[in-house]
This record gives structure tokens, C-alpha cells and sequence, in this order.
């Protein structure tokens, strides 16, 4: 008994403790993620929207990679391990290789990502994960983005997209802002789409 009560609070803190954003940060400007701060940020793209459910629907359609290409205009493909077949199959630590339209007129993009967290029951839930550039391409830029829910009650939820992009390597990225960001929003708006006509 007072192990369970000196665990709860401990567990509820935790939930808390990433101090995440509930909202995309004012002018463009750069935002945190759970594995690397906000030191050395170059930049952050970031989307939000209010969609019509409750969180853990959403959250179960972000992390059924297999399913993205019935809904994702932007990362049209994933390449998962092949155990992975399902959001509940999904793990910390999972690598993925996206597959990307939009970001360069005529090209299609790869990138090699890592599930960092998975927080079905924090407050507010989130998932995250970062760019995978190997031993080095991680020395000179690292990029993580987070996909958090805020319940806003009566069967909303707001929300909330960003990628941030650290070291000196992002400063070649800087120049597809612009598209990363128009791609963030039609994901998000992707995204609404897929879950509430999952919802009718």
C-alpha cells in the first residue's frame, strides 16, 4: 500500500515532466523535443489542427506506419521490420525508413528514422521520433519531431506537429523550409481526414 502510493505521484510527474508544447510556438519559432532540448536548435516546422475524436484514436492511426499510404500524401511509404504490421506492433527504438513527396519539385526523398518514445498515457500522449543519420550523419545534424494530443474535451483534440532541427548540418535543410512546412500541414490535414471518417 505504501509502495502504490508513493509510485503514483511519481508516475504522474513523469507524464509531466517532458514539458512539452501544447501549441506551435508564435512567428516560426524553434520548439523543444524530448531527446535534445532546445540546445544548438537551427529551426522547427510545426502544424496543428482540431480534429474531431478523442486522442487515442489519433494516436493509434500516427503509429500505424504500415497504413500511411491510405492517408498520407506527404510520407507516401515506411518501411518497418517485417514483424511490424500494426500500431500495436510498434516499439522504442523501431527504425523506419520514410518515403517523402513534396519537398524537392520532381523528387521523391528517403529518410531513415527512430522511434523515440511512445506515451500513450502521458498528459497529453505523444510519439516521437528522430532522424537516423547514422554514426556520421548524427555528428552534424540531428532532427526529432513529436506528434502530441490535447484532449480539449468533448470529443476534440487539438493536435500538434513539429520537427526540430539541430547542428550545423540542418543549415543545408533551412532552404526546404518553406516546403517542410506546407507538408506538415496537409499531413495534419491528412490526418484529420483519416481518423474522423474512421469515426463515422
Amino acid at each position: 500500500m505504501h509502495l502504490s502510493s508513493f509510485l503514483l505521484p511519481l508516475l504522474g510527474t513523469a507524464a509531466k515532466a517532458f514539458n512539452l508544447p501544447l501549441n506551435c510556438a508564435p512567428n516560426n519559432g524553434t520548439m523543444t523535443t524530448p531527446t535534445y532540448g532546445t540546445t544548438d536548435v537551427i529551426f522547427t516546422v510545426c502544424a496543428q489542427i482540431t480534429i474531431h475524436s478523442c486522442p487515442l484514436p489519433i494516436y493509434d492511426v500516427l503509429i500505424d506506419f504500415p497504413s500511411y499510404p491510405a492517408w498520407n500524401t506527404f510520407v507516401y511509404a515506411v518501411d518497418v521490420p517485417s514483424n511490424v504490421t500494426s500500431a500495436s506492433d510498434v516499439y522504442v527504438g523501431m527504425p523506419m525508413t520514410f518515403y517523402t513527396t513534396g519537398l524537392i519539385p520532381l523528387v521523391n526523398s528517403t529518410s531513415n528514422e527512430q522511434i523515440t518514445y511512445l506515451q500513450p498515457d502521458a498528459v497529453p500522449p505523444f510519439v516521437a521520433w528522430r532522424f537516423d543519420g547514422g554514426v556520421l550523419g548524427g555528428l552534424v545534424m540531428q532532427a526529432e519531431h513529436v506528434s502530441l494530443l490535447n484532449d480539449l474535451g468533448g470529443g476534440e483534440t487539438e493536435y500538434v506537429s513539429w520537427e526540430t532541427y539541430y547542428g550545423v548540418g540542418a543549415l543545408a535543410v533551412l532552404a526546404l523550409r518553406g516546403n517542410l512546412q506546407k507538408e506538415f500541414e496537409d499531413q495534419a490535414t491528412d490526418l484529420k481526414a483519416r481518423v474522423e471518417s474512421l469515426e463515422d
